[in-house]
């Protein structure tokens, strides 16, 4: 299994929202967690978004960077350029940086559309992990 390690600021919209949909896309083949650097409550709007197409959110709670002290990934994902070289202090096989800085989830609207860009990007992680592990030729 790979295991990837969401990080943001404060663990309330965007990487709680990649951890849900990557589990929910891929939980046969990844191990998912995600943290914030100051982790708060979970946004009410980012839930709502993400029970609406379906993706279980029970257990999905705000964690902060203690929640990770001593483990290895095999990738680390930064979610917002202000915690960058935090997320790249976490020992990790490879790091990508997929910044959503301003993501908010103030309406319903908004929500789905941080949702929908989220998921178009765990949809490619998805599928380049598989190529890594089975090639297409």
């Amino acid at each position: 299994m790979t295991s990837v390690l969401f990080v943001c600021q404060s663990n309330a919209v965007c990487s709680p929202i990649a951890e849900a949909l990557l589990k929910h896309l891929a939980a046969d083949r990844f191990e998912v967690m995600s943290v914030g650097l100051e982790p708060t409550t979970i946004d009410t709007h980012a839930l709502a978004a993400l029970q609406r197409l379906g993706v279980i959110t029970e257990g999905l709670f705000s964690k902060g960077l203690d929640a990770v002290e001593e483990q290895y990934f095999d990738i680390v994902i930064s979610l917002c350029e202000q915690v960058e070289d935090a997320a790249r202090a976490i020992p990790a096989s490879q790091f990508m940086a997929w910044h959503f800085d301003g993501a908010c989830c103030d309406s319903p609207q908004q929500a789905a559309k941080v949702v929908h860009e989220i998921f178009e990007r765990i949809k490619l992680l998805v599928l380049l992990q598989d190529r890594k592990v089975k090639p297409l030729w």
